[in-house]
């Protein structure tokens, strides 16, 4: 049977003989389906969901040793019988379009080899998605949503700085009045000091500092020598947390939603006399830890007002019920939560202002394990949930496909110019090519002492080199002379037209962003390329071209077969 199958590969497809793509390819597909399998066995516990790092445990776990290892053995092998034969180097007569698809059957063996770490997430993805219905998913991110500003973390925000929604309880102390009048009279005082400073009321304006400072005067008795340890942060209705679900928001980072504003001034104090107002109130939670993919109208503003009309109601039974429903799932996902000194609710604040006392964000112990607080892992079940989210709505099996396609042309080059070139050649472009960088980077360095360094620099350099490539190999292509030198530049040519195209987008970008900078405005270079229209327009270029690039090339190589045999029809020196 395989006699009969390889005579007639032979006489029918010399290319798939040649190749021995049939073999090489189930080989590859075979570790594929291995990954997958490794994958699907690797998630094995229910604790695994708190990892933030669960899909990436081909890499983390060291599995990936065993398969670039396999691999590697397999292609060497293959590799000894493939390069045996070469129509090119042999003068046989070959057309372009047997040469093209020499250069794409490479071009997709190796992508199949770049995609097992891709399979085997696929396979944790796949048992993970499994682990729970859809049905009850959504049922508990609804909970989660719902209970998860009692949970009374010091990660979130809960000042009026804070919050989307009107609060009447708060609102109808302060107007909108006098806090845009106290602004004035603040900016007034900042615009001495910082001229350039650029004037921003935050809108809704229960958001501004101003409105925190008039409402302190209502609650004297919530005066302070010690601040309240709560973060400050501000997620927008309909936006995603920028700042993830539970990572660390630094304090009074509310200021960069009015970059080039100002922070109103505050008269200092020694710290022994330095006073606080704990205004931190559950009213003031506005936070979507989950999107419900079922059911669009359950969104940030919809737990928001919840949230609102639950604490209006003062329906503490409604609130302890809520409690018990997410201490469940705690108990489900074997998440850990301690409630010795006191109930959950008795820590959750009075009607009418629910000012917060309290927090039960961090699971501290003494040195002889006694709990020093009552505590609740919030950040891990969130972490569950969000792992049921990557693996149900997030499982994409092009996912990194970019950045394989690259990888794949470049071994694809790698061998294509091996075997279009003589070993001679090829051998000194693979070292010449390491000298040039060495070249390279003396050649910065020299730049940078004489003309200052610049981010151009880099650019710069590759640029006259990708030139410099150009003009030899077209040189010798049209005299017919230095056949060596010729095919060195050619070979060189051929693997840098992989990413000149990158390197010039980034380049204009670059160009374009120190153009639109402005040093004297308070926005950063980074700032302004997430602002300015026309650097974010860039950028989505950037991101779409990355995908584009590795078909522009596969397109080019097909011309660029006609310049490799110009070049073997050249003369031997």
């Amino acid at each position: 049977m395989f006699k009969k199958l390889n005579q007639t590969l032979i006489t029918k497809y010399p290319l798939i003989w040649n190749l021995k793509y049939i073999w090489i390819l189930l080989a590859a597909i075979s570790i594929n389906i291995i990954a997958f399998i490794n994958g699907f066995l690797f998630f094995s516990k229910r604790n695994q969901l708190q990892e933030s790092r669960l899909f990436d445990g081909f890499t983390e776990g060291g599995t990936f040793v065993n398969y670039i290892f396999a691999s590697i053995i397999i292609i060497i092998i293959w590799l000894y019988f493939y390069i045996k034969n070469n129509r090119f180097k042999s003068f046989y007569p070959t057309s372009r379009n047997y040469l093209f698809k020499e250069f794409l059957a490479l071009f997709f063996l190796f992508f199949v080899f770049l995609y097992i770490p891709n399979s085997f997430k696929l396979g944790i993805k796949y048992r993970v998605a499994n682990t729970i219905s859809n049905e009850q998913y959504f049922k508990d991110i609804d909970i989660i949503n719902r209970a998860q500003a009692f949970t009374l973390q010091p990660n979130f925000g809960y000042n009026n700085s804070s919050r989307n929604l009107a609060v009447p309880v708060f609102d109808s102390l302060v107007s909108e009045k006098e806090t845009k009048q106290l602004f004035e009279q603040n900016f007034i005082v900042y615009k001495k000091q910082y001229p350039k400073a650029e004037k921003h009321f935050i809108e809704p304006y229960f958001r501004n500092p101003e409105f925190e400072i008039l409402l302190e005067k209502h609650f004297p008795q919530r005066k302070n020598y010690q601040p309240s340890g709560f973060t400050t942060n501000h997620v927008r209705l309909n936006e995603k947390d920028p700042n993830d679900y539970d990572s660390y928001v630094a304090p009074n980072s509310y200021a960069t939603e009015y970059v080039g504003g100002y922070v109103p001034p505050v008269e200092e104090k020694a710290d022994s006399a330095k006073e606080y107002y704990h205004l931190e109130s559950l009213y003031n939670y506005s936070r979507l830890a989950f999107e419900n993919k079922n059911d669009t109208a359950k969104n940030h503003a919809y737990y928001d007002k919840e949230l609102i009309t639950l604490l209006q109601k003062n329906d503490r039974k409604a609130i302890e019920t809520l409690l018990v429903d997410y201490t469940k799932l705690l108990d489900k996902n074997e998440i850990g939560y301690e409630f010795k000194k006191s109930t959950w609710l008795n820590y959750i604040p009075q009607y009418p202002y629910y000012f917060i006392d309290y927090q039960l964000g961090k699971n501290n112990s003494y040195p002889n394990g006694e709990i020093e607080k009552d505590y609740i892992n919030q950040s891990s079940l969130n972490e569950v949930y969000n792992n049921f989210e990557k693996a149900k709505f997030q499982s994409n099996w092009l996912e990194n496909i970019e950045y394989y396609m690259m990888f794949a042309i470049g071994f694809a080059v790698f061998l294509v110019t091996f075997r279009f070139s003589s070993f001679k050649v090829w051998l000194i472009s693979i070292v010449g090519a390491g000298i040039l960088s060495i070249l390279g980077s003396v050649l910065g360095l020299g730049i940078s002492s004489v003309f200052n360094y610049n981010n151009y620099t880099p650019y710069i350099i590759l640029i006259l080199f990708y030139i410099l490539f150009i003009v030899i190999m077209s040189s010798g292509l049209r005299t017919k002379q230095y056949k060596l030198i010729t095919g060195v530049n050619l070979n060189w040519f051929v693997a840098t037209n992989i990413f000149i195209g990158i390197v010039l987008l980034g380049f204009y970008t670059d160009i374009r962003a120190d153009m639109l900078y402005d040093p004297t405005s308070k926005i950063s270079i980074y700032q302004l390329r997430e602002e300015n229209a026309e650097l974010r327009l860039l950028k989505q270029i950037a991101d779409i071209f990355i995908y584009v690039n590795p078909i522009l090339y596969i397109i080019s190589f097909y011309f660029i077969i006609n310049l490799y045999k110009n070049w073997q029809a050249m003369p031997e020196e």
